[in-house]
């Protein structure tokens, strides 16, 4: 098969269930939005190494968001016992720390649910408070700059985590140039995160 000049063998790629995570954080201004998210995604490229598989799937302006501020879609892959743990650390640390934001529920109907924002109003030595936005169950949580909101319960379910394929080309600088244009295409993809720094891995895994 040939697209646009480029041979592409029909084989396999590797592919296996895991479970995820779908969350919405906002803030502010995109600035704050990107600093959370970025630092929310951290050491998440394999499952190998890491304890989980994260990105940000996409960047969603106020007019879609439940509170009306720019915002990030970011997704979270680990084992279905330790999605609690790995929500927690990861919200209770970098998002609950960055200025300005909010989480909330993206992961939509028909999910498993476990209740990080419940566990999360304890940082708040019992002064959070129940609220609602948008119809949304949350948690006002007081911090050093007013209130941390988050919401009671998180979706989580069952998907498809790895699916790769091997970018062949004669020098190093043809190479690059088609996988950044590939992660450019696949950012375009709702529901889809490439964990790897820039959507790219340089160095599969050993056999």
């Amino acid at each position: 098969m040939k697209i646009n000049g480029v041979s592409i063998v029909d084989t396999f790629a590797e592919a296996f269930e895991s479970y995820y995570s779908r969350f919405l954080i906002t803030a502010r201004n995109e600035k704050w939005v990107e600093i959370a998210a970025r630092e929310t995604t951290g050491f998440a490229s394999s499952i190998i190494g890491c304890s989980a598989e994260a990105g940000v799937e996409s960047y969603l302006s106020g007019d879609v968001t439940p509170d009306g501020r720019p915002g990030g879609v970011v997704q979270v892959w680990t084992g279905k016992k330790k999605m609690l743990h790995e929500l927690l650390d990861r919200i209770g640390q970098c998002v609950l720390t960055a200025p300005t934001t909010a989480v909330f529920d993206w992961c939509g109907e028909g999910c498993e649910t476990v209740d990080v924002g419940r566990k999360m109003r304890y940082f708040g030595d019992g002064f959070a408070k129940k609220t609602k936005v948008s119809g949304r169950r949350m948690y006002a949580i007081p911090i050093m700059m007013g209130e941390f909101l988050i919401e009671r319960d998180f979706g989580f379910s069952k998907g498809v985590a790895g699916g790769n394929f091997l970018i062949m080309g004669s020098d190093l600088d043809s190479s690059l140039s088609a996988a950044e244009a590939a992660e450019a295409a696949i950012a375009g993809v709702e529901g889809v995160i490439s964990s790897f720094p820039g959507g790219v891995c340089a160095s599969g895994s050993k056999v």
